[in-house]
């Protein structure tokens, strides 16, 4: 009896531990489902971090008077300043100069670009057309090139696929120990249950005789009897395990 008493005493603290296990993991779960809903960019930033530097974007404007331009720089810095301009002017001219002057040869569209780097040693550049009136004036700007433009989507397209990847990788753990709390839970609620107690059956030779003689002598279909030790759960369940024949 102690043994026995043992025994469920084990069972009850593993199904306690079980459950008590399962919950956890629900919660944590829960919470961590909360906090994506409620930030879903500060995850993606933490699960997909970016080198941390942002650099310039290089552009400018100019205005003409004549065959004579004045270029000034309106990139946008990034964590640190600007250390290098170069312009290209088209033809072979070129300045390092961050708001040059240009004196063109004659009238029509140059195309210029600029080239700006900062002292992280990032780099943009921005492409343009200066159109020239060699009797007239003019303005314009420019902005970042297509080539620039191009390795900027392809950064982030590149980061989005990682990012779309993790957020997978992570949503199927969620769903895992989902199912893993689950299977706890049900298994230390099974343990914590109380088992059917075995309910013995054994009808003695002579009953079984004056049983069977009673239903023929009444006219009764008869019933085959057996002597059977069987579990409650068996018996309720309508199934029969070495069942012996012992009466007609």
């Amino acid at each position: 009896m102690d043994m026995e008493n043992s025994a469920h005493g084990a069972e009850r603290w593993w199904g306690s531990a079980l459950v008590t296990l399962g919950l956890v993991l629900f919660a944590v779960i829960g919470l961590v489902a909360f906090a994506m809903i409620r930030d879903p960019g500060g995850y993606y930033d933490d699960w997909v971090p970016g080198d941390g530097i942002d650099g310039p974007e290089a552009s400018y404007e100019w205005a003409s008077a004549g065959l004579r331009v004045e270029f000034t720089d309106t990139s946008e810095i990034g964590d640190v300043p600007i250390d290098r301009w170069q312009w290209d002017f088209g033809g072979g001219d070129v300045s390092s100069e961050p708001n040059p002057t240009h004196q063109f040869t004659e009238p029509g569209e140059w195309d210029v670009t600029l080239d700006v780097v900062d002292d992280n040693g990032r780099s943009s550049k921005a492409e343009g057309t200066v159109e020239i009136d060699a009797a007239g004036a003019g303005a314009g700007d420019a902005s970042i090139g297509m080539a620039d433009m191009a390795d900027k989507v392809v950064d982030s397209v590149d980061r989005a696929s990682k990012g779309g990847l993790v957020v997978m990788l992570v949503i199927g753990l969620l769903i895992v120990l989902t199912l893993i709390g689950g299977r706890l839970v049900r298994y230390g609620v099974r343990l914590l249950r109380p088992g059917p107690d075995k309910i013995q059956m054994k009808l003695r030779p002579k009953e079984l005789e004056l049983a069977v003689a009673d239903e023929v002598e009444h006219g009764q279909p008869h019933v085959e009897v057996i002597e059977s030790s069987q579990s409650a759960d068996a018996i309720l369940a309508g199934e029969e395990r070495q069942d012996v024949p012992v009466g007609v």
